[in-house]
């Protein structure tokens, strides 16, 4: 039989704590990566989160302008890597406007989903990339009735108020 010391228990019962510490972190962080990453997604160019480092195009700065903001706030809590938090952020921002793609498994609880399970379009996604079809055709037409340079207009007030900057869209 096995003898268990005050000494073993309470260095277990110390694991245990520091254990569940461990997981409640990582928990909290993965929440408050996803909330700021949904919330880039109103503030920023759509599609903020595939700007690379390289880009130096006016659309592109108010995202590198973000990234420093948080690396500085990531550098002064001494956090070893904040490149990876940003890739996460990205990473999450995509998802939430894309939704996740095939075959990463389930999202959510794991209620009606399996692995593999085709990911399915969000509601925005489809509204930004169909109004963005329609904005090019209408601004590429060589001319328009009044009623298509009405509909026009309603679709550029469509894609602004779904927060798309106009000048980011290239014909």
């Amino acid at each position: 039989m096995l003898e268990v010391t005050v000494t073993q228990a309470i260095e277990a019962n110390v694991i245990d704590v520091l254990r569940n510490a461990v997981a409640e972190a990582t928990v909290r962080a993965y929440g408050a990566e996803r909330e700021y990453a949904v919330a880039l997604c109103t503030t920023l160019p759509f599609a903020w989160y595939s700007v690379e480092h390289s880009d130096k195009s006016e659309g592109a700065k108010p995202v590198h302008a973000e990234k420093k903001a948080l690396f500085k706030v990531l550098n002064a809590a001494k956090h070893t890597n904040p490149s990876t938090v940003w890739a996460r952020v990205r990473k999450y921002a995509q998802e939430h406007v894309e939704g996740k793609p095939e075959g990463e498994g389930t999202t959510g609880e794991g209620e009606g989903e399996s692995v593999g399970a085709k990911a399915r379009r969000s509601l925005t996604l489809r509204f930004v990339e169909e109004l963005t079809t329609l904005y090019k055709a209408g601004k590429n037409a060589e001319s328009m009735s009044t009623k298509e340079s009405d509909a026009h207009t309603y679709i550029a007030s469509a894609l602004q108020a779904l927060g798309i900057d106009l000048t980011t869209i290239q014909s």
